[in-house]
């Protein structure tokens, strides 16, 4: 048996174990999918790409021993953004350049049975997919999901002046056990990098109650609010100390916690904006935490002089203004840091 009999076998046996819903008309086994799709209902598509040593370790050893954990995480990053635009998700393709040395029972295995967690838990159908060989693991997925007739899609352009900023849960937990793996904090916060939880129930409750912008974190707060802030033609105001943060990151040094959370990324919670008189869905299905860090205010022309070249933002684009203590935090008056911080994220062609 060569090892595209192996992934055939495997992917099969486990998809038998999941039966397709009664809109998937075909799935694995031809040339293409056909869906089924409601009346009126509208796609919503996505697609991530993980790649072996940027997005995930390069150790041989790590890639080995977290197989459940990169086939759970490549359906939760794609997932997460169908929840960022209101969407509920429903199918993904997945596309998978294998090396050798992965291609073997064992790794296989786990790597589809962390899949199929994923797809269990976020209610989607892998409906298909390509298999080809590589010097190093590389994985594609596309995502779709549905949009009711009556429910709005959530773009990053909607902001006005005036909304208030909100986000989910904790922020900086996945970069913090990036960074320090081995520490007691990074052990404990490890979940939250290998085993993102997508906002599904919080994303769809926002697009029904008027949410003006939305966008899932994932390469950083900072630079994920600038996404919203351009698009909308419009500048935020960011109060560090509203940050949420978990137990185990409260206990880290504040400018090493604060950085975590600014532009660490891998966080996979929803950043939105909503109207001042419209309160978050607190009781949302999932149950997710949301808090207020801020405002949208409008466009700041006047900036400190030489702040951009750490930032990435050019000064003629909007972008967030963060505070703390009530205090602007500028390359100037850097506090809380020691001096002023690269907020640029993650970069995906860097290096």
């Amino acid at each position: 048996m060569n090892e595209f009999e192996l992934i055939e076998r495997i992917f099969s046996q486990m998809q038998a174990a999941h039966p397709l819903p009664y809109d998937v008309e075909k799935g694995i086994g031809d040339d293409a999918a056909v869906m089924s799709l409601p009346s009126e209902a509208r796609l919503v598509s996505c697609i991530d790409t993980l790649v072996q040593g940027r997005h995930f370790s390069a150790d041989w050893d790590q890639v080995n021993e977290l197989a459940f954990a990169i086939g759970y995480k490549a359906v939760a990053v794609n997932v997460s953004d169908i929840a960022a635009m209101g969407a509920t998700p429903h199918s993904i393709l997945l596309a998978l350049a294998l090396p050798e040395r992965l291609a073997n029972q064992q790794w296989l295995t786990e790597f589809a049975k962390g899949l199929f967690h994923a797809c269990q838990l976020f209610g989607v159908t892998l409906i298909g997919g390509d298999t080809t060989r590589s010097d190093n693991l590389i994985l594609s997925v596309s995502a779709q999901g549905l949009l009711a007739a009556d429910t709005p899609a959530v773009y990053r352009s909607g902001a006005q002046v005036g909304d208030k900023v909100y986000v989910s849960g904790s922020l900086g937990d996945a970069a913090y056990a990036l960074k320090y793996p081995d520490n007691a904090q990074g052990v404990e916060l490890a979940h939250r990098l290998h085993m993102p939880t997508p906002r599904i129930a919080l994303g769809a409750a926002l697009a029904k109650i008027g949410a003006t912008a939305m966008i899932d974190i994932s390469d950083g707060l900072y630079q994920d609010l600038g996404h919203i802030c351009q698009q909308s033609s419009v500048s935020m105001r960011i109060n560090l100390e509203q940050l949420p943060t978990s137990k185990p990151l409260a206990s880290v040094d504040l400018s090493e916690r604060l950085l975590c959370q600014l532009a660490g990324g891998d966080d996979y919670e929803l950043a939105f904006t909503l109207p001042a008189h419209i309160e978050p869905p607190v009781n949302n299905s999932g149950n997710t935490p949301v808090t207020c860090i801020g405002e949208v205010i409008a466009m700041v022309d006047k900036i400190d002089a030489g702040t951009d070249a750490s930032t990435n933002l050019s000064p003629k684009k909007s972008r967030p203004e963060i505070f703390y203590q009530n205090q602007p935090v500028t390359p100037t008056h850097p506090a809380p840091f020691s001096t002023w911080p690269n907020l640029t994220g993650y970069q995906h062609f860097a290096g």
